[in-house]
């Protein structure tokens, strides 16, 4: 708004707008001098509503507005940019319940200057004021400690987000005895991650020790080459010197001139021959130190390599795992503010008659059961809203908690075993066939998936990404079993699978596993190999299980509803990363063997069904993926890493139907960029080979021409 050309009438309003009704603290607002303080942040509705918060509290604003005036220029970058003021009023929010933090050692300057995103100023702020270790030990000196780590830690870390994820990890592994009495252990574990840090964005100390060593060695070869250089000169002019000697006595002895010579000439020959053997000797023992030296340096070099690259991989895995953490307790989070704003809700009276009044409202009833399972499945943040000049808003999840239906167990048909199982699968059969006359196309693999689930086992559906496994359970089995089929991913801990609960309110928070093993639904557990290993062992109390009930975090024991079905898929057999997929973790034994597991690889007859009105594209395309097949990997499995996958396919049809792309567009989208040069090269070559013998459409090998032009291309660049 600008700065205040009334001051008499800003300081009316400032005292209108905190509704501050005490005389002496509203003298003190008419005698100080506002004028200052407007010339600094030139906002007066951003004035006002710092005062609002500072007059919620019993501090003197006079005491601590200069602080936050500091805070403002530190956080409003943009004045007139909306964000940044809420940053600032919700830190001053902070601040004002907990000052010494802020305040002491400089600690928000510290935390202001090692990141450019404002925000996460903010949500570090706002963690360390409400972390449950550092309020139990709250030790001041160690607080700054842990701030200094975010100074030094700054240069290794190019991304916000990161530094502060690495902050997070660094408070959850400081033991809380030691957080809360000594300051050295912390001191010694700030060192000890700023190490690590270090290490796991490519930054390694060179051991000065090594480094001398090794320059002493270098030196060493490139004297002792020097001096055999020297010696094998040396030696060229001492024996042509004597071959010259030579070549007179001989003239000599020709000449008869002196019979005395013959004799010189013998003894000549065998200095020389002496020489020789001697000369020999020594560049042959030279020759052969300098390669032993060599070869073990060369050695150890290897091996220093090898064992860094060894460390560097351990730890990106542990930070790619402590990011998946911390994600999960994020998600916890989210989950318990929805069940906070449930209480209020169940605590209202006037909500609880609304409710009681619906309950003959079977339509109202119908509605607040599907909200109530959409929220049970995705967690809701929900952030009560209120104004002062408005009557309150609030949005209001899971309300039904004590008016749900009756469970309805009955069986679905085609996992009633009371019914022969050859009598539940010819009708499946019957169903699939109907499909596939009206265009549908199945996996290969798809009748031995229907076989394990309407017997009760569990498969475990491994192959490559885009080869079909999603559709294949949530659409097409879904489809013909009749059943509803919940996702959830990769497992990190095992509230994933059995829900928790919420330590600041005691409720329990459920999750799709919960309702599938409650509700009769199937859970479809994807990327079960992307998980943490130790928190995947949880199913086992579930896959094979003959047990008809748990009692899950609730403490209630829940029937199981008997068409509750588990499906698992991965990437990898689940023996642990390979060249595609080196992300995966290895699989509990336990697991393992309570699995069946599928093997799903691309199957044509899909793409080809995809692509039935461009046959020469779906020529191209097999005939790439089986060049890339071709292409050794190192390891075991067949080569997938860049193929033509079914949602490429599904890409592909929709640009041509679309013409919405070029043929070199698209050629470049989904078969060229993210490869390198040297691959492309490689798949050219193979294609080229296949071309030859006729396996290529006229069509297809125009495709080929286009794409081999655009390879070269991108080599010339």
């Amino acid at each position: 708004m600008g700065i205040f050309n009334n001051e008499k009438k800003t300081l009316e309003k400032i005292k209108k707008d905190i509704y501050y009704s005490n005389y002496e603290y509203s003298s003190e607002i008419y005698n100080y001098d506002f004028q200052k303080v407007l010339n600094k942040i030139q906002d007066e509705e951003l004035l006002c509503d710092i005062l609002e918060k500072i007059s919620l509290t019993d501090e003197n604003f006079q005491t601590i507005l200069p602080f936050i005036i500091n805070m403002y220029f530190s956080i409003c970058v943009n004045r007139n940019k909306s964000e940044e003021r809420k940053i600032l009023l919700n830190l001053v929010d902070l601040f004002l319940k907990n000052q010494e933090i802020f305040t002491k050692n400089d600690n928000f300057i510290k935390v202001v200057n090692s990141f450019d995103d404002k925000r996460i100023v903010f949500e570090l702020f706002s963690y360390i004021t409400t972390n449950d270790k550092i309020i139990n030990c709250y030790n001041e000196d160690n607080i700054a400690i842990v701030i200094d780590y975010l100074v030094k830690a700054r240069e290794f870390f190019v991304d916000d987000r990161a530094l502060y994820t690495s902050f997070i990890s660094l408070i959850n592994n400081i033991d809380d005895s030691v957080f809360k009495y000594s300051s050295l252990d912390v001191e010694e574990d700030v060192e000890k991650k700023l190490e690590e840090d270090k290490k796991s964005n490519g930054i390694y100390d060179v051991d000065k020790y090594t480094l001398a060593e090794m320059s002493e060695k270098l030196s060493e070869l490139k004297n002792l080459d020097k001096s055999i250089r020297t010696l094998i000169e040396s030696a060229k002019q001492s024996k042509e010197d004597i071959e010259n000697s030579i070549l007179k006595i001989d003239i000599a002895i020709k000449d008869g001139k002196d019979s005395a010579l013959r004799e010189l000439s013998k003894k000549s020959g065998e200095i020389i021959k002496s020489f020789n053997d001697d000369y020999l000797k020594l560049l042959n023992g030279q020759k052969k130190s300098i390669y032993d030296e060599k070869d073990e340096l060369l050695a150890s070099i290897r091996t220093e390599l090898e064992s860094r690259r060894g460390e560097l991989l351990s730890y990106a895995d542990d930070i790619e795992r402590i990011a998946k953490i911390q994600l999960g307790r994020v998600n916890s989070a989210t989950d318990g503010s929805v069940r906070k704003l449930e209480e209020f809700v169940e605590n209202s009276e006037k909500i609880k008659s609304i409710i009681n009044n619906a309950k003959t409202d079977e339509d109202f009833l119908n509605k607040l059961t599907e909200i109530s399972d959409l929220i049970s499945q995705k967690g809701i943040e929900v952030e009560p809203k209120q104004s002062l000049n408005s009557s309150t808003q609030i949005i209001v999840p899971n309300i039904i908690t004590n008016i749900e239906k009756e469970i309805d167990y009955t069986i679905n048909y085609y996992f009633n075993e009371s019914i022969p199982f050859n009598e539940r699968y010819e009708k499946i059969l019957k169903l699939k066939e109907a499909a596939e006359k009206n265009g549908e196309i199945f996996h290969e693999r798809f009748d031995d998936i229907v076989k394990l689930i309407i017997q009760g086992q569990t498969p475990y559906i491994h192959g490559p990404s885009g080869c079909g496994k999603t559709y294949m359970i949530q659409s097409q089995l879904a489809k013909l079993l009749n059943i509803d089929v919940l996702a959830c991913g990769y497992i990190l801990y095992e509230q994933d699978v059995i829900g928790y609960t919420n330590s600041a309110t005691g409720g329990y928070v459920p999750n799709n596993f919960y309702n599938s093993y409650k509700y009769g639904k199937t859970i479809f557990l994807d990327e079960l190999d992307n998980g943490i290993a130790s928190a995947t062992v949880v199913l086992n109390r579930f896959i094979g299980s003959n047990e008809e009930s748990y009692t899950f975090p609730d403490g209630i024991s829940t029937k199981k509803h008997p068409n509750f079905r588990i499906i698992t898929s991965g990437n990898t057999k689940g023996e642990g990363r390979t060249v595609a997929y080196n992300t995966r973790q290895k699989m509990d034994e336990s697991v393992l063997q309570r699995l069946t597991p599928i093997e799903v690889n691309y199957d044509n007859r899909i793409e080809k069904l995809i692509l039935k009105d461009y046959p020469d594209w779906y020529n191209f395309a097999i005939n790439f993926r089986k060049a890339i097949e071709l292409i050794p990997t190192g390891g075991e499995e067949k080569n997938t890493m860049g193929t033509f996958t079914t949602r490429d396919a599904q890409s592909v049809k929709k640009y041509l139907d679309n013409n919405s792309f070029t043929t070199e567009k698209i050629l470049e989208f989904e078969f060229i960029q993210t490869k390198d040069i040297d691959l492309l090269n490689k798949l050219s070559q193979r294609m080229k080979e296949s071309a030859e013998r006729n396996e290529f459409t006229n069509g297809g090998k125009k495709l080929l021409k286009t794409f081999n032009s655009l390879i070269k291309e991108k080599s010339e660049q």
